[in-house]
Parts: C-alpha cells; sequence; structure tokens
C-alpha cells in the first residue's frame, strides 16, 4: 500500500496545507485584537470590559480556520486525486493517505488552538478581555474537552469538503444542489413541526441542553459520515 507517495503530494507545498490556514487565522485574530484595544481606549469600566469578555463566548471569528481547511478538504479531489491517478496511484491508496493528512492537519491545529485558549484564559483575554480561541465552539471545559472537540469538528470539515467535491465530480453541480435543497426542505419541516407542535418544539429545545459528551458523539458522527460517503465516492470518481 502506497500512502508516503500520497501523503508527501499533499504536504509539498506546506505553505498551502499550514502556512495559509494559520495566516487566514491569524488576520482574523488581528482584526479581534483590534476590537480589543479600541473597546479598552473607549471604556475602562471592569463591568463593561467584563460583558465583553463574556459576550466574545460566542465570537465565531475562529471559524475563520475552518474555511480554509475545508477548502483543502476540497482541494484534495479538485487537485489533488487527478494528479495522483495519473501517477499510477489507486483510489484506495490516495483515499488512506487522503485521510492521513486530514487527520494529522487536524491534529496541528487542535495543538495550535488549544495552546492559544490556555494563553487566552491565563491572561484574561491577552489582558484586552477578548475572545478568539476562548469560545463556546472549543469547548468550554478543560484543555481535553478543547483537543477533542477541536479534532472532531476541523476533521469533520474536511471529510466533508471531500465528500461533496466527490459528489460533484461523479453526478455534477446538480447533484450538490440537490442535497442542500433537501437540507433545506429538512430544515424548513423541523421549523413547521416545531411551530405546529408544542411537545415537539419542547423536545427540541431539550436538546439544546445536552451535555458535551452526547453533542460530540453528533459531532463524531458527522465525521463519520462525511469519510464514509467521500470513501464510497471516492471508489468511482473520474480524474479530470
Amino acid at each position: 500500500m502506497r500512502i508516503r507517495p500520497v501523503v508527501n503530494l499533499h504536504t509539498a507545498n506546506r505553505f498551502t496545507i499550514i502556512g495559509q490556514p494559520l495566516m487566514i487565522m491569524g488576520f482574523s485574530f488581528v482584526v479581534i485584537i483590534i476590537v480589543g484595544i479600541i473597546a479598552n481606549s473607549v471604556t475602562s469600566s471592569a463591568s463593561d470590559l467584563n460583558d465583553m469578555y463574556e459576550g466574545m463566548r460566542w465570537n465565531g471569528a475562529i471559524f475563520a480556520l475552518l474555511g480554509p481547511l475545508m477548502g483543502f478538504g476540497i482541494a484534495a479531489m479538485a487537485q489533488y486525486f487527478p494528479l495522483a491517478t495519473g501517477l499510477g496511484l489507486t483510489r484506495s491508496e490516495f483515499a488512506r493517505g487522503t485521510a492521513l493528512v486530514f487527520l494529522g492537519l487536524a491534529a496541528i491545529f487542535t495543538i495550535v488552538v488549544t495552546i492559544g485558549k490556555t494563553i487566552e484564559q491565563a491572561t484574561t483575554g491577552w489582558g484586552l478581555h477578548i475572545r478568539f480561541f476562548d469560545v463556546f465552539y472549543t469547548g468550554i471545559g478543560p484543555a481535553w474537552q478543547t483537543l477533542i472537540q477541536t479534532f472532531l469538528v476541523i476533521s469533520a470539515f474536511m471529510f466533508i469538503g471531500a465528500a461533496a467535491t466527490t459528489m460533484v465530480n461523479r453526478w455534477g453541480q446538480f447533484s450538490l444542489w440537490v442535497v442542500l435543497a433537501l437540507f433545506m426542505v429538512g430544515g424548513l419541516c423541523v421549523v413547521m413541526g416545531a411551530i405546529l407542535n408544542t411537545a415537539f418544539a419542547e423536545w427540541l429545545f431539550s436538546l439544546l441542553t445536552m451535555g458535551w459528551l452526547p453533542w460530540m458523539g453528533v459531532v463524531l458522527a458527522i465525521g463519520v459520515i462525511g469519510a464514509a460517503a467521500w470513501a464510497i465516492l471516492v471508489r468511482r470518481a473520474q480524474a479530470r
């Protein structure tokens, strides 16, 4: 099984897979720092700054990291898959090597986020009462929960990106719109059900109070479904 050549193929340009996501995340981080500096220059009220600190727990700036990583999942199929098959690598070899790269990248950026979150907590938001790493989406528990949660989220995004691109490869862009439309119809049905049925609405809201572990089960399931769909689709994907 020739997995190493696939890994080498993906990691030949380290700026694309590591430097670029870090650069985009860094730009987003600088924006949050500037917001913190402006807020601290406008008010010196401890109450106001603490309110901002708590409010920024829902700050979504960290998603700037997920964009390029999901983009890498897309590029894996759109750019590297045709090249790999042209070099004589089998689809199975490509899938296994690419999955290894996905998991490796998820581990690297998970460590980056966890270190950033630890520093951010220790300095009360870099001394500015801001949040970038220490947010709801990276976990509100101890560091080991951040490691698990961030790893699962990043992995899921990359596998979903690869699966969506492979689906388009096989059946065209129309298939993507069909899937998105089905999700929208499903979401609309859920909303209408909640409006028309109070018990159903209460059950939906009860899901928001699930513990950390059940939610991680949901994220894991999404990632596994995305990875499984990609693994199945890539077997008959066309190199274009």
